[in-house]
């Protein structure tokens, strides 16, 4: 599926609702679900706002009319047009359903076909179980990559410590010094050595401002140009698959 200027839109949106970038397997084969996060938040007009530019980019890149319409309204209608696309290049019929089933359906289609690139067996087992079952073997297929040691763990303990590493990494590679800080702290620092980075390569000037104002700088005036670079918040990504 061709990524669109949805799925940066919705990783930036993800990032105003949570304050941060979030700490995905973003190394690991892991499917690109983000068209979720959306979902849930359209109706957030103040966090909206910060990114109208960036929902108006997307709508008029995919055809949905914004004239007359409210902020809310027009990422709603992004969301499910691009919910519908994305159930069409499926093979998923879209005629008549309502969004939150479709949704369900785009889902589970995405969970077989992870499911069967993993050795999976997906005959007689409910969307549930199988999303969980993939979920978990993600996880575990990571941590092996990663050597991690994984006896008499559970899942969520190697879950995190897999998000660790790699976050560490993401950060090393960055030139971030890690010692002695949390996961949140390092989160907040990639985000803001990254939007820094975009700045710069754009020609911004940097002098005095911090990483939200500058982040809101580059969406608002540099947005076409900062994706045609395949900038932060404009690079692609794979997102954790949710179960």
């Amino acid at each position: 599926m061709k990524k669109s200027l949805f799925f940066v839109l919705v990783f930036a949106l993800t990032i105003a609702f949570s304050g941060q970038d979030s700490p995905a397997l973003a190394e690991a084969e892991i499917d690109d679900n983000s068209v979720w996060h959306l979902e849930k938040d359209y109706h957030n007009k103040d966090n909206l706002e910060k990114y109208e530019t960036l929902i108006k980019l997307e709508a008029e890149e995919i055809g949905v009319e914004t004239e007359g319409k409210d902020l809310v309204t027009i990422a709603k209608e992004v969301f499910e047009a691009n919910l519908r696309k994305a159930a069409q290049e499926l093979g998923i019929e879209t005629e008549g359903k309502e969004i939150k089933d479709l949704k369900k359906e785009v889902h589970h289609a995405k969970v077989v076909a992870k499911a069967k690139e993993l050795g999976i067996e997906t005959k007689g087992k409910v969307p549930e179980a199988l999303a969980k079952e993939v979920h978990e073997v993600m996880i575990r297929t990571k941590a092996k990559e990663l050597e991690l040691d994984t006896n008499g763990k559970e899942l969520g303990e190697i879950e995190r410590e897999v998000r660790a590493i790699l976050l560490i990494r993401k950060a090393e590679e960055l030139g971030i010094e890690t010692k002695g800080k949390d996961t949140e702290d390092l989160v907040q620092e990639i985000r803001d050595k990254k939007i820094y980075q975009t700045a710069e390569k754009l020609g911004i000037d940097t002098s005095d401002k911090g990483a939200d104002q500058l982040l809101d700088e580059i969406i608002k005036e540099h947005a076409v140009e900062a994706k045609e670079q395949k900038l932060f918040p404009f690079e692609e990504r794979k997102m954790m698959f949710h179960h």
